[in-house]
């Protein structure tokens, strides 16, 4: 059973500033995935040192790189959105997003690969962090809200590109209206996690990422403004659900509100979770009022109940 959101292709958005002692493990990990559909744009924050010469030479070797260079220092926020905003891909496909000072471990990106073609719209991986015998990875929580969470959406972190599509711009910009130069992974993730659905997100409890920690990490050199930006986006408004991507959509006709209530399930055991369905309640515009309260609501885990007017089917 094909779903809608099957994606055709893997994108890795490779931010980096001031690499080039890391950027060649970081793009030979790359390489040396048994996974080969991919294509990497590294996203260069207009580095001082010959970051760029180093991707450039890869380039000429591997076509599946490309390289993006700022017109002037943005931080790491607003040059990783530069990166994804330039991608040239489709709402299905999976993104994911590798600092250039890391790398993957072997089958990261097939693994992650895999989870996505299943059914999932956001999946993360454990990741082993430097100098560190934990991580900070650990499943998603169903009944707590996502920004009351502790952070456990460790590294890679992978997405549908739709998710990334439906946030606003002012998501990722801070109190002052400038884009956040600290705590991004909180102000790109956390959004996308509740759009998602807790049905859509998946861990692999597998260390496929190494995290590299050095005097240059964000998390030393600006740790106040990321804590002070960490609180402004958990304290922010939720986001409701996402409901315009669907891996499925089913047409209904003649329904009975006395049967939402099994056709809730009855639909559910169609389809293979984590799938998504939409069903489209086909009505005559007369009888809309009548519907009003009945319409645009989750009516099992998974399934959704839409309006369509029988002039537009």
């Amino acid at each position: 059973m094909k779903s809608l959101l099957v994606p055709k292709h893997f994108h890795v958005v490779i931010p980096c500033y001031n690499c080039e002692n890391y950027i060649c493990e970081c793009l030979e990990s790359l390489q040396r995935q048994g996974f080969e559909n991919w294509t990497a744009l590294v996203a260069d924050d207009c580095s001082t040192d010959h970051t760029v010469e180093i991707v450039n030479a890869f380039i000429k070797k591997d076509p599946r790189i490309r390289l993006r260079v700022g017109k002037e220092r943005a931080w790491l926020m607003e040059n990783t959105l530069n990166g994804l905003r330039s991608l040239g891909s489709s709402p299905s496909d999976v993104v994911a997003i590798l600092d250039g000072d890391d790398w993957l471990m072997k089958d990261c990106l097939e693994k992650v690969w895999e989870a996505h073609n299943s059914g999932y719209d956001f999946v993360y991986t454990d990741e082993e962090i430097e100098g560190q015998n934990s991580s900070i990875a650990g499943h998603f929580l169903t009944t707590v809200p996502v920004r009351r969470q502790s952070w456990r959406f460790s590294q890679l972190r992978s997405f549908k590109r739709y998710l990334f599509d439906l946030l606003s711009d002012k998501t990722f910009r801070d109190r002052e209206g400038n884009y956040s130069r600290a705590a991004g992974d909180l102000a790109l993730y956390l959004p996308m996690a509740e759009l998602a659905g807790s049905e859509k997100i998946h861990f692999i409890p597998e260390i496929l990422y190494h995290y590299r920690v050095h005097e240059s990490c964000n998390f030393k050199v600006m740790r106040g403004e990321q804590l002070r930006n960490n609180w402004d986006i958990r304290n922010r408004p939720c986001l409701d659900r996402q409901t315009l991507y669907f891996d499925v959509t089913e047409k209904i006709r003649d329904l009975k509100k006395s049967d939402l209530h099994s056709l809730g399930p009855l639909i559910r055991s169609r389809y293979p979770s984590p799938y998504t369905v939409n069903v489209e309640h086909v009505i005559h515009p007369s009888e809309s009022d009548n519907w009003l309260a009945y319409h645009n609501l989750w009516i099992e885990d998974g399934v959704y109940l839409s309006a369509r007017f029988a002039d537009e089917a």
